[in-house]
């Protein structure tokens, strides 16, 4: 019915799965760059990240695979302290991000994207997706969902040809 209704409005509506995928590629362009606050204070710019290797996850609230990306990506993050991973919360109101942390309890700083602007910027449609950045802000991986299955091994496979 409300399809019908935006289409009779002569609107139309598109799935992701409608979207061509080389529309929504950054792999192989320079980072959109981008200033957000962060969720307990001060600032983020991702341009001061220059010269390091940055994993920009985002993820909202309502999103059951992010309570398995985020501290997995957490525990890479004590791994590997040579990498910059930021996870870019998109909860229009901070309480929600709040109790998901309280639920999901991970140590990562948190990039508060309320108003969309990086998500906008990344042409990110859903959650969790993830974004690796070399040193020279150049995204050279993208991945859209989690799976238990594979767990992180595509973003460490992206880093071992990052590095060579």
């Amino acid at each position: 019915m409300l399809s019908a209704l935006f289409l009779a409005a002569g609107m139309a509506v598109a799935a992701p799965e409608m979207i061509p995928e080389q529309q929504i590629d950054l792999v192989g362009r320079t980072a959109p760059g981008f200033e957000l606050p962060l969720l307990e204070g001060g600032r983020f710019s991702l341009v001061e990240q220059r010269g390091k290797t940055v994993v920009l996850s985002f993820w909202a609230s309502w999103c059951g695979p992010c309570r398995e990306e985020l501290p997995a990506l957490a525990e890479l993050q004590k791994e590997r302290p040579d990498l910059a991973i930021y996870a870019v919360n998109v909860d229009r109101d901070k309480s929600m991000a709040r109790k998901f942390l309280a639920q999901t309890p991970f140590e990562l700083p948190i990039i508060w994207d309320n108003e969309s602007l990086a998500m906008g910027q990344y042409e990110v449609l859903s959650m969790p997706t993830m974004f690796l950045l070399d040193g020279n802000g150049t995204v050279k991986f993208r991945k859209t969902g989690y799976s238990r299955a594979n767990g992180l091994k595509e973003l460490q496979a992206a880093l071992l040809e990052i590095s060579q």
